[in-house]
């Protein structure tokens, strides 16, 4: 099993720490223990520090051996500690990171409350709270050290995990900030299919036995609940059949959650030898095709993605099953507009490790789409064209004493898809950085946006980007409707 290594676009992976593409793999219950060199395996993939901009690097690693079998995949997302400097390390910190970065659910409503501390080598991890549900857990934790502390953002808890005294591969995502040069906070979300079989009570335990390259013991012990969670999400079963040009899915069910909104699908591949085929010379792990998916409520207004959910599909047996992430709905809609899309990578290639553990260089299928850009010269507004599309339009940029605002609105096929793809650069080509991840859409006005970034500086030349959206194809031939009746 290869274990990619590669630079994308933020629409590449469909949103901030959003939305990786998941592993061809078969997912199994396992009670082995994670040897020293398989973790030595692990690590070699995951030296390179995830930098908090545009441009994210999403890091696949093996949870235990690849000739076990298991596979975890991770999107990274971090922020300057300039943002870490409010967040309440005794209050959520699963709420706080996920607000931040645009993932607007009711985490702190719904936490459990751990608060356990263990030290070992001058490390003291502490897990400070947890959150279940039928599909994932999400783990909100601080590491403190003596000594200055860096590359946090590749360490995961998942490939320490075992519920029920079963580990297994898994997916998701994880936020994380730096408090200090001695602290980091991160809240990180597991999906593996142990947590849907458990019942309402999970036992979970971690035994950790390494962090930022430091040996130790950390060892967990706790249990949580599913109860509340569960009790107050809306599960909708409409069973809708799709028959896509190389797979054929089944939409199972739709969770309406208070922390977020998830749409279940499962499926088989048509031809299971080209899809080997396309693994093996394309570096093409798509689940499906046409595997992002544009979601409108019965008012037209698009859904906010919210990242990576859990995954599995195995090419021996054809069967893939996936799970799509939004954020949080106030209002359950009458029914669903879905609008399939696929993405081409605009990188080109990475690198991993083979099964005997050598390192190996490849390349992917990738499409560089266009940029588009115009010079910022206070006149307003700044129209951009995005291809087929839409555009998006300026409406006016304000520099205060820390930060650079943007306000903007996209028209278009799916404004909020659209609204992401907005950078600034200097007169060199370098990127400005964001002050805030968090686009700010305005709920009267769905199509208007705010984004920050760090502060421009007034003796500089400055260009406002966007791209053609023409490595997106915008599948409206294959749109459906999904219906919310009980």
């Amino acid at each position: 099993m290869n274990m990619n290594d590669f630079n994308m676009e933020e629409k590449d992976i469909y949103k901030l720490f959003n939305d990786v593409k998941i592993e061809e793999s078969e997912f199994e219950p396992m009670d082995e223990e994670v040897t020293d060199i398989e973790k030595q395996k692990i690590k070699k993939n995951l030296k390179k520090r995830i930098k908090g901009q545009r441009k994210f690097k999403i890091l696949k690693y093996s949870s235990i051996a690849a000739a076990l079998g298991l596979i975890c995949t991770i999107g990274i997302g971090t922020i300057s500690p300039a943002f870490a400097e409010n967040i309440p390390i005794l209050n959520s910190i699963t709420q706080k990171l996920n607000d931040e970065f645009g993932s607007h659910g009711s985490y702190a409503e719904y936490s459990q409350i751990v608060n356990k501390p263990v030290t070992s080598n001058g490390i003291t991890l502490t897990i400070n709270e947890v959150i279940a549900d039928d599909s994932k857990l999400v783990i909100g934790y601080t590491i403190k050290s003596n000594k200055k502390i860096q590359n946090l953002e590749t360490f995961s808890l998942s490939m320490f995990l075992k519920v029920d005294g079963k580990m297994s591969g898994s997916t998701g995502s994880s936020a994380g900030n730096y408090i200090d040069d001695h602290t980091y906070v991160k809240s990180e979300e597991i999906h593996t299919d142990l947590i849907k079989n458990a019942s309402k009570k999970i036992n979970i335990a971690l035994n950790v036995d390494e962090i930022s390259n430091i040996k130790g013991k950390w060892n967990f012990a706790f249990s949580a609940s599913k109860d509340q969670l569960v009790k107050n999400s809306v599960v909708f079963k409409p069973n809708i059949k799709l028959d896509f040009p190389n797979s054929i899915a089944k939409v199972d069910k739709i969770v309406f959650s208070p922390i977020d909104t998830s749409i279940f699908v499962s499926g088989n591949y048509k031809d299971k030898e080209k899809v080997k085929k396309n693994m093996e010379v394309n570096h093409d792990d798509s689940l499906m095709d046409y595997d992002y998916w544009v979601a409108y409520d019965d008012k037209g207004v698009e859904l906010i993605p919210k990242g990576l959910g859990g995954g599995r599909g195995d090419s021996n047996t054809g069967i893939f099953n996936i799970e799509m992430q939004y954020n949080k709905l106030n209002k359950i809609p009458k029914y669903l507009t879905i609008v399939p899309c696929k993405i081409t990578p605009s990188a080109g290639g990475g690198e991993g490790m083979d099964k005997n553990g050598k390192k190996v260089h490849y390349t992917i299928k990738s499409k560089k789409q266009v940029e588009i850009s115009k010079t910022i010269d206070g006149v307003y507004p700044i129209e951009l064209s995005q291809g087929k599309m839409g555009k998006i339009v300026i409406e006016n940029i304000e520099t205060n004493k820390d930060s650079t605002t943007v306000k903007y609105r996209a028209e278009g096929k799916a404004p909020y898809f659209q609204a992401q793809d907005l950078w600034i650069k200097d007169s060199s080509g370098k990127e400005v950085d964001y002050k805030s991840y968090d686009i700010k859409k305005d709920n009267s006005n769905p199509n208007e946006f705010v984004r920050q970034f760090k502060k421009l500086d007034p003796n500089k030349k400055y260009t406002i980007v966007t791209d053609d959206f023409s490595n997106v194809e915008f599948r409206e031939d294959l749109k459906f409707t999904i219906n919310l009746s009980k």
